[in-house]
């Protein structure tokens, strides 16, 4: 039992250090006053051409990028408190929605991300492997027989 409580203990650190993370990038968007550079790369324009060819245009996309943002912050305020409480009491529930709304969000973040091309699918894969990992190390001490 020492050993379930710290591989859930130690691995709840480093899901809340993830999340916190992608909290920091959804304040990002949300305070963003432009897009992202990987945003324009894509696009092959600059912020101030999408601005004089529609300023409406340039708008909606930064209401979309803020948008995003807010539903980013709210998806990981959601996952921190579900680590901090129930999956560090070790309750199966919170294991499988963790789970399963980082899994969904996080292939949601990488297919965008690859469809782009921006050079942060390394570091979002990165994250990726880290957020398994630290799901599928505790996982026997959320499914033992009791």
């Amino acid at each position: 039992m020492v050993w379930a409580t710290k591989r859930i203990k130690y691995c709840s650190i480093l899901l809340v250090v993830i999340q916190a993370a992608g909290a920091l990038l959804g304040v990002a968007y949300i305070t963003a006053t432009t897009l992202m550079p990987y945003h324009l790369d894509y696009i092959g324009m600059n912020s101030a051409d999408i601005q004089n060819f529609s300023p409406k245009l340039h708008n909606l996309i930064l209401v979309f990028l803020k948008l995003i943002g807010v539903f980013q912050l709210l998806i990981l305020a959601y996952g921190i408190i579900n680590t901090l409480i129930p999956f560090r009491r070790g309750e199966r529930w919170a294991w499988i929605s963790l789970f399963v709304l980082g899994s969904l969000f996080l292939i949601a973040s990488l297919a965008a991300t690859l469809y782009v091309g921006a050079w942060v699918k390394w570091a979002l894969l990165a994250v990726t492997i880290l957020f398994l990992v630290a799901m599928l190390i505790p996982v026997q001490d959320f499914f033992r027989k009791k």
